[in-house]
């Protein structure tokens, strides 16, 4: 089977289950569009894992994996005391904006002829 075939029948399988989803009327029973649902993207995932593109997927996600236990992750002190500093300065940031707003609104105040 083409590769593009594969994708496209992994997609209609896809629309299939969704338009499942939404046209089973519920009043024959409510798991039974969810049903058609899971259904149709189980067959779609399938046929998509199958297919090239798929099993490129899958050896990305799995070196993917694999580097990521390599990151050494920092520790509980490095994070709070990383947090607290952000803070810190996020606080004193606020403050020098306020001070430069509250300077620029009195300047505007002189200049229009308003008490400051």
């Amino acid at each position: 089977m083409s590769e593009k075939v594969k994708l496209y029948f992994a997609a209609g399988f896809a629309a299939l289950g969704v338009f499942a989803y939404f046209l089973i009327p519920a009043r024959i029973g409510t798991y039974y569009p969810s049903v058609g649902l899971a259904v149709g993207l189980l067959i779609a995932v399938g046929l998509f894992a199958y297919s090239e593109s798929g099993k490129k997927l899958l050896v990305f996600f799995r070196e993917s994996y694999l580097e990521l236990l390599k990151v050494v992750w920092p520790t509980r002190p490095e994070v709070l005391r990383s947090t607290a500093i952000i803070i810190g300065l996020i606080a004193v940031i606020a403050a020098f904006l306020w001070l430069v707003d509250l300077a620029l609104l009195g300047v505007v105040r002189l200049l229009l002829g308003g008490v400051g």
